[in-house]
């Protein structure tokens, strides 16, 4: 069986959610800066380094397959205009794994051998495609990457050519019910606010067949839970940077997915929580479609 996009009332048809050419793309305002200007130095490093953080603009023309919730247009992690542009998003996924000491390879190779066995599997806010890669090195049959993002996906298909992408949302993923036996989500859910959370594990269980198996990589809480001196007894310095990088960036819905009681928010959609465990500076969670 293959993942496509349904046809008919008024969905979009399979190819419409195809991840972009860069090439093909807007440009938007960051695009535009130069930064040896003091003004357009100062607007970039007033965002990345002063986190005088606001909403997305989104460029006229900008192909989109589903339309993006408001949520969605914030400036997350002190990015100018977010994940919409192709310089910021260039080097976003050239440096976010750097910025991570190399902790998101650990972790999504993790994600990913809980999900070998598997034949389908979408990776939900797959960004630049690394943790859809991650799954298909791990053996899956067959993956699908989807975010929000049309600038992130072109460096995803740029990346990876050979695997497949295309625009969406987590909580409206345009799949047929019941047509996979595996989702993967990276580093996704604190970044939705609670109600969309809570819609995309509802379509998350639509989508998964009996049996089927969710996985998350998610910040640990300890880096806003853990005080300074616990953090350097387990962790050492790295502890300490973890915990410093988590209060920096612009994550506005970081502490109300920390306060959410996983188990029973599970229980409530239709899953079984198999396994929840700590990656310091991540947290891996399993569970099974009921």
């Amino acid at each position: 069986m293959t993942i496509t996009v349904p046809e008919g009332n008024g969905q979009p048809r399979p190819g419409d959610g195809d991840a972009p050419i860069m090439g093909a793309l807007p440009e938007t305002w960051p695009d535009l800066l130069q930064l040896w200007r003091p003004r357009d130095l100062w607007l970039f490093l007033s965002k990345v380094a002063f986190r005088k953080t606001g909403r997305v603009v989104l460029p006229a023309g900008l192909r989109l397959n589903v339309a993006l919730p408001a949520y969605v247009l914030l400036e997350f992690h002190n990015l100018p205009n977010g994940n919409y542009s192709k310089r910021i998003t260039r080097g976003y996924s050239r440096g976010f794994d750097r910025v991570m000491l190399g902790e998101m390879r650990r972790g999504r190779a993790a994600l990913a051998q809980t999900l070998k066995h598997c034949t389908r599997v979408a990776d939900m806010g797959c960004g630049d495609g690394s943790s859809t890669a991650a799954l298909k090195a791990a053996g899956v049959g067959q993956v699908l990457g989807i975010d929000a993002s049309p600038y992130l996906l072109s460096h995803a298909k740029n990346s990876y050519p050979e695997l497949s992408f295309q625009q969406g949302l987590a909580e409206r993923t345009l799949l047929p019910p019941s047509s996979l036996d595996g989702i993967s989500a990276c580093y996704l859910f604190h970044e939705l606010p609670p109600p969309a959370a809570e819609q995309a594990l509802q379509e998350f269980a639509r989508v998964l067949r009996p049996g089927g198996r969710l996985s998350l990589l998610e910040p640990s809480d300890m880096q806003f839970v853990a005080g300074p001196r616990e953090l350097w007894r387990k962790f050492g310095w790295r502890g300490l940077y973890f915990r410093a990088l988590a209060h920096f960036v612009n994550e506005p819905f970081v502490r109300a997915w920390h306060a959410r009681k996983i188990e029973q928010w599970l229980c409530a959609n239709e899953f079984e929580l198999l396994d929840d465990q700590s990656l310091f500076p991540s947290r891996l969670i399993v569970a099974q479609r009921r």
